[in-house]
């Protein structure tokens, strides 16, 4: 008797949703929010104007959901993160490192993934897009976070006027910003043995000079 092989399952293709937001996300990471056009997605996807329309209206709307689609999984990654330094300290304040790496690692590592490495690179655009779309976006998804982050960083650092606390955070979150830009500074002055894309690297060198701006007298 003859045994037939069954083929193997093929993988499930994406949905059509699922599909204009890859390309989103790709296209206005490469581009920009100005210089991508809601046809260029949809041909791009092999859809038509009126199915992106009809998943994700105007162009403004689809931009929003190809951000939070990778930004949101950082948030959830640092209050899981948090919530669980928090158990682990009982009433005691989180230890700096601990909080500073807890709060830059999902970010950073984010870019091990092609999702992750395109939000990155949204997130590098805001500053350049439409200054009412990135304010829009960063307060969306980052307010609730950054702030209960801020309280912590007073319980441990409560010699650090608040003011100047808040402007500490600012520069690092400039710091980390400027190193997932990747725009071979670090390359041409280490004489290529540094590679900015090497982001486990990235982590373990900015978190002690983070730490240190933070805690200076």
């Amino acid at each position: 008797m003859t045994v037939t092989e069954t083929p193997p399952e093929a993988a499930p293709s994406p949905s059509v949703r699922e599909r204009i937001l890859d390309v989103a996300q790709a296209l206005f990471a490469e581009q920009g929010y100005a210089a991508t056009s809601t046809r260029a997605i949809a041909q791009a996807a092999g859809v038509n104007l009126a199915q992106l329309h009809y998943h994700y209206g105007a162009k403004r709307e689809l931009f929003h959901a190809a951000y939070l689609r990778g930004a949101s999984q950082v948030t959830e990654a640092r209050t899981r993160t948090l919530a669980a330094l928090k158990a682990r300290h009982g009433a005691g304040p989180i230890p700096l490192e601990e909080l500073v790496e807890s709060f830059v690692t999902p970010f950073m590592l984010n870019g091990e993934t092609p999702e992750g490495r395109a939000t990155m690179r949204m997130h590098a655009r805001l500053h350049t897009e439409p200054e009412d779309i990135g304010k829009e976006l960063l307060s969306t998804v980052y307010d609730e976070t950054t702030l209960a982050y801020l309280a912590e960083f007073q319980r441990v650092l409560p010699h650090v006027p608040h003011e100047t606390l808040c402007w500490r955070l600012y520069f690092m979150m400039g710091a980390y910003r400027y190193t997932l830009l990747r725009t071979g500074r670090l390359e041409m002055m280490s004489g290529g043995a540094c590679d900015s894309g090497d982001f486990r690297r990235a982590v373990a060198e900015i978190v002690p000079f983070l730490c240190a701006g933070l805690r200076a007298g």
